[in-house]
């Protein structure tokens, strides 16, 4: 039998998960990675803690050439323009074409950036390349605008705050900063715990409508003076031009992470996959891939179809962890919806907030008072109504209604 070719567009996360699957179940194949960045697969979360200077280059990146040599992983620099899926062949800005036996599209998502009246450049914050502009042009002081207090805004500007920048504002068309991880009360806590005391300048429910030299005039009528600009959007899931292929915002793929397309898989931020419980009609049935840990089980998964296993997706709860602006958090299920009833527990820097739906747990979010969230996502689901109030609490015995004793304990 022929060796297959297995061709990966992207190298992140989603990507490198995939060559690895590829490699636990085809030795001989050949496996060819393809980024367009020019720079090995990094750790894209890290690059605030690499603006703050709280990690090296070295700790950024999160794969040394000695991996891919002992995987016989082929590492290409170059870009894919258009995919032929018939022909089962990539062609590459260079005119080339490549052909492939199973191919996966795990070209992630580019930062939105927006035109505004006056401004020379748009400055966005997604990239290594994105992450090394910014900190050129601050060096060591300076005055920093950003424009969007989502997660990214305000991961950015924690970063910022530690590299001991002064002077540093959010501007954040809606009214509260920190959405959709955020409801208006937890927003409304992190500005007052966080955001005020380190004086961070936010503005809510306003927009940047032009700019004159180093000012920025917003919508409200208040100005505000600039070194730097950077914009915090949001981001579009990108793939090359492919006939035939099913998308809405991103490529859609079933829970083998196959598209509708014969032997092409999709991975990571390019993709949505369908609502559980949904029929996949409408668009609002599909949803964006976005977190870390969906694009590494996405390509795992992807891999090892590619090579002939057959594997699902898992179906369970939301958890997503990390920092927004200094705080970390935990994330767990859907702890933002209207209907049910939510607890709130907050003291000092900690702030709990959990979601009960019909007498059972369907969600919670922690800021730094992250005791027991691996419990707590084990748990979602399960009857805790008769406890109300007391679940918010850090010390409520997660572990006692979960059978077992999660090491999961963030104090």
């Amino acid at each position: 039998m022929a060796e297959k070719t297995y061709v990966i567009i992207g190298n992140g996360m989603a990507g490198l998960s995939a060559a690895q699957a590829i490699r636990e179940r085809d030795r001989a194949g050949r496996v060819v990675l393809i980024g367009d960045e020019g720079e090995p697969y990094y750790y894209r979360a890290s690059l605030s803690e690499w603006i703050s200077g709280d990690l090296t280059d070295a700790l950024v990146l999160g794969r040394m050439p000695a991996f891919y040599n002992a995987l016989h992983i082929e590492q290409v620099t170059a870009h894919v323009a258009r995919i032929e899926s018939g022909v089962r062949q990539i062609h590459l800005d260079d005119g080339s074409a490549w052909n492939y036996d199973k191919l996966l599209i795990a070209t992630g998502a580019r930062a939105n950036g927006y035109p505004v009246v006056g401004l020379d450049e748009i400055l966005v914050f997604r990239t290594w390349a994105d992450a090394r502009h910014i900190k050129e042009r601050l060096g060591c002081c300076g005055r920093a605008l950003i424009l969007g207090g989502g997660i990214l805004g305000l991961e950015l500007a924690g970063a910022l705050h530690r590299m001991g920048i002064e002077r540093i504002a959010i501007v954040q068309r809606s009214g509260f900063v920190g959405g959709p991880l955020l409801d208006a009360d937890a927003a409304a806590w992190l500005t007052a715990r966080y955001l005020a005391p380190d004086g961070i300048d936010v503005f809510v429910n306003d927009t940047v409508t032009r700019v004159e030299g180093q000012t920025a005039y917003l919508q409200s009528g208040q100005t505000w003076d600039f070194d730097i600009l950077v914009q915090a959007v949001g981001i579009t899931p990108v793939f090359p031009e492919t006939p035939g292929l099913t998308v809405g915002r991103g490529i859609r793929i079933d829970a083998r992470c196959r598209t509708n397309l014969s032997d092409v898989y999709a991975a990571g931020d390019c993709t949505e996959t369908q609502v559980p419980g949904s029929d996949g009609a409408a668009d609002r049935a599909w949803q964006t891939t976005r977190i870390w840990l969906d694009c590494a089980r996405q390509g795992r998964i992807a891999g090892y179809n590619m090579a002939g296993a057959d594997c699902t997706l898992p179906v369970q709860p939301f958890y997503n962890a990390s920092v927004i602006y200094t705080a970390l958090y935990s994330v767990i299920g859907e702890p933002h919806s209207a209907d049910g009833e939510s607890y709130v527990w907050q003291s000092g820097n900690g702030y709990r907030k959990i979601r009960i739906v019909e007498g059972k747990l369907a969600g919670a979010l922690l800021l730094n008072a992250r005791r027991g969230d691996m419990a707590l996502f084990k748990a979602i689901g399960q009857p805790v109504g008769d406890f109300r109030a007391v679940l918010a609490r850090p010390d409520f015995p997660w572990n006692d209604l979960t059978g077992q004793d999660w090491d999961y304990e963030y104090l």
